[in-house]
């Protein structure tokens, strides 16, 4: 295919999935045509939702903004696809959500979906592409979450039917190492309410 015929396809796409197509359009293009790594998925695709489905099933554009708004958009399983440093897999929810406990508090995360199981992860920082989640929160302390023991810095974040707790290092002043923000942004679990 080529990217007129990508374009023309994405213009023809049903009212309900005009918008998200429109979208993934914009974030696999450049210059009037695709980015370098996604020319050889638009080569191969029959159609549009090939072309970005294409994109979605290579683990080598799993950093790239596409791959996450597909993701995200057809709530795709895909922490798996990336090295976590820890993962528990069909923990079932009590309240439709998962708990953290910390410094006698205890925070329910509400998880959606039917499904009355779900998965945690523990990645380092950058160690998935967080664009694919939603961003729930940052926390700070000693916390356990479906009996996995946390300790550190964390942001905490979503997706479908997985909770994930992204690791990042703090200096000092209780600032992220990286630059990134403030700590106090978040929930201190050493701090009684």
């Amino acid at each position: 295919m080529k990217y007129e015929e990508l374009k023309e396809q994405v213009k023809a796409v049903p009212a309900s999935q005009a918008k998200d197509y429109r979208e993934l359009l914009s974030l696999a293009s450049i210059a009037g045509d695709v980015w370098p790594q996604f020319k050889k998925h638009l080569e191969q695709a029959q159609d549009c939702r090939c072309f970005f489905k294409s994109i979605y099933d290579d683990d080598a554009c799993r950093f790239e903004n596409a791959w996450a708004y597909w993701a995200k958009m057809n709530k795709e399983l895909w922490a798996d696809r990336f090295e976590a440093e820890r993962a528990l897999r069909n923990v079932t929810l009590d309240n439709k959500g998962v708990f953290l406990k910390g410094g006698g508090n205890e925070l329910l995360i509400p998880l959606s979906g039917r499904s009355h199981a779900a998965s945690i992860y523990l990645f380092r920082e950058n160690g998935f592409n967080e664009k694919a989640a939603e961003f729930y929160g940052a926390i700070n302390g000693s916390f356990t979450c479906a009996g996995i023991e946390l300790e550190g810095a964390f942001d905490v974040y979503r997706a479908h039917r997985a909770l994930i707790f992204e690791r990042w290092e703090i200096d000092q002043l209780k600032r992220r190492a990286d630059g990134k923000g403030q700590i106090r942004t978040g929930c201190d679990c050493s701090t009684p309410w």
